[in-house]
């Protein structure tokens, strides 16, 4: 896969990086819509209409149309419509989509059988190990404590 910088349609944007507008807004670097910026909380835009939006796709479960997008911090100025399109570069051919584990543009092959996934396979592995070693380390934990309170319960006797 190419370079990320290689990869955007509107390099341009890139450079935005340091702050967003006064409306607290940036292009994204794939589209070019300006979408509002999050600074790391989860603030959603409320009337930003995107032209990639698909009204009929984007209702959720409660009939709300979802059909803004905004900026996550640390997706690079991607939009959140574009982190999950799959890209086709034209010189080559090859098929991408932005992996929100690696952080990156990655090959659509490397999602494995879960294509709408959001993170490659090698993401999905490394967030599975993750979630059991926290598991294990919780149960761990949860003995270690019933054995204290055991043996606290044994000695007030």
């Amino acid at each position: 896969v190419p370079d990320f910088n290689n990869l955007v349609n509107f390099p341009c944007h890139m450079n935005q990086k340091s702050a967003p507008a006064p409306d607290g807004t940036r292009n994204c670097v794939m589209c070019g819509h300006s979408c509002p910026c999050t600074t790391g909380g989860k603030q959603k835009g409320k009337n930003n209409s995107h032209p990639l939006a698909d009204n009929n796709q984007n209702k959720g479960a409660s009939g709300m149309n979802n059909n803004f997008a905004i900026i996550p911090s640390q997706n690079k100025g991607l939009c959140t419509l574009c982190d999950v399109n799959v890209w086709i570069v034209v010189h080559s051919g090859l098929e991408i989509k932005w992996c929100k584990g690696c952080k990156n543009f990655r090959p659509w092959a490397a999602f494995g059988e879960k294509g709408l996934a959001t993170k490659c396979v090698r993401c999905r592995e490394r967030q599975r190990e993750k979630y059991a070693m926290e598991k294990e380390k919780k149960e761990r934990a949860k003995l270690k404590q019933q054995a204290n309170q055991g043996r606290a319960a044994m000695t007030a006797v």
